[in-house]
């Protein structure tokens, strides 16, 4: 750097421990890249604990996510069989795919998006015999679904085994520019690299980071019910989803607040979920209800995420996902990675829309 101040505590910070944190620190890593993770709170336990781990590639409606959406999609299999290999870990990746429920408040895409595959009632009967819903049911059968608890612990591994600190209750404050790089600070003291990477989710916008002062948390509540019948696919309904986990645990949610980070859960709205979610499986209602919580999903404008780099060299933003950060944690983490390895995005596909000062 040719400064006696600066000087490198890792070649690339990373602000954030969530999925897409960690798993851009092991693509780095992978790289021959020296990444150091900070994390506000614990690793992995924001957005990417409270998530029901739905990989909803082929619902992806908007034109310019979808192509993104569908490429991580593919990545997925294989990316996470390295990662069970590596750890010796499982992740709870399904391929099972999900059943859509068209009503006039939930309707089918119209043209069918490409992927989904209309069921008769006979069908719906046989791959889902506890779901009782009169209207039409979509299969989409890539769109599969992971445990993201499991997975983010397993990621969490992977960095442990190559190596990589990844730092908790490190709030960062401001990130500055400094001696030809960028300076991070914490209360805890200063610390600097070449590149620095906001993977800080719904708290992106909160350190001198005007790339990301559009990030809003996007609150969602839902709760996991034990003892429940066999739900074998991811299930969309109205204003509900259930999610198998296994071994008779579903997830029901979720709600979608603008509330700020308020964090409380509400037992009227918990009720709700429930009841529309007995509604189409009768079964869950001898269920006992196993826990229940609040995350807080970091929503854009145009609910599109900011991947790529910002006006000020080599501060870097991979965040604001909204609801699909598990799905394209992987493949978010490839680009940047690539990108800041070679110095440049990859053309094989169109960023333009995730640019991360476009607001």
């Amino acid at each position: 750097m040719g400064n006696a101040d600066f000087a490198p505590s890792a070649d690339v910070i990373v602000i954030g421990a969530g999925l897409i944190g960690l798993a851009l620190a092991r693509d780095l890593r992978a790289r021959g890249l020296r990444p150091l993770v900070l994390e506000a709170g614990r690793a992995g336990r924001e957005a990417s604990w409270a998530g029901a781990g739905m990989l909803a590639a082929y619902r992806t409606s908007d034109m310019a996510l979808r192509p993104l959406a569908v490429a991580a999609a593919r990545l997925y299999p294989g990316w996470v069989a390295e990662l069970e290999h590596e750890t010796g870990m499982n992740t709870g990746y399904r391929e099972s795919g999900t059943l859509f429920l068209a009503s006039p408040g939930h309707p089918a895409p119209s043209p069918a998006l490409e992927g989904w595959e209309p069921m008769t009632g006979e069908a719906v009967a046989e791959l889902e015999p506890e779901l009782r819903f009169a209207g039409d049911v979509w299969r989409i059968a890539g769109d599969h679904c992971v445990d993201n608890r499991a997975l983010s612990a397993a990621l969490a591994e992977s960095l442990r085994r190559s190596g990589v600190e990844v730092r908790e209750r490190a709030r960062v404050t401001a990130v500055r520019a400094a001696g030809g790089g960028l300076t991070v600070e914490t209360p805890a003291g200063r610390m600097a690299a070449a590149v620095v990477v906001n993977c800080a989710g719904a708290w992106a916008g909160g350190f001198d980071a005007p790339a990301a002062a559009e990030v809003r948390p996007r609150k969602g509540q839902m709760f996991a019910l034990r003892h429940a019948p066999d739900v074998r696919h991811v299930i969309a309904g109205e204003r509900v989803y259930l999610v198998p986990r296994g071994g008779g645990r579903v997830l029901v949610g979720a709600t979608l607040e603008d509330c700020g980070f308020d964090a409380s859960v509400s037992q009227e709205m918990l009720a709700g979920l429930r009841q529309r979610a007995e509604a189409l499986v009768p079964g869950l209602a001898r269920a006992e209800m196993e826990e229940a919580w609040a995350g807080f999903r970091p929503g854009t404008p145009d609910e599109r995420p900011l991947i790529g780099e910002t006006s000020r060299r080599g501060y870097w933003m991979a965040t604001g996902h909204f609801r699909d950060g598990i799905l394209l944690a992987p493949i978010t983490a490839k680009i940047v990675a690539s990108a800041i390895a070679k110095g440049h995005l990859t053309k094989a596909l169109d960023l333009r829309a995730f640019a991360p000062e476009r607001f």
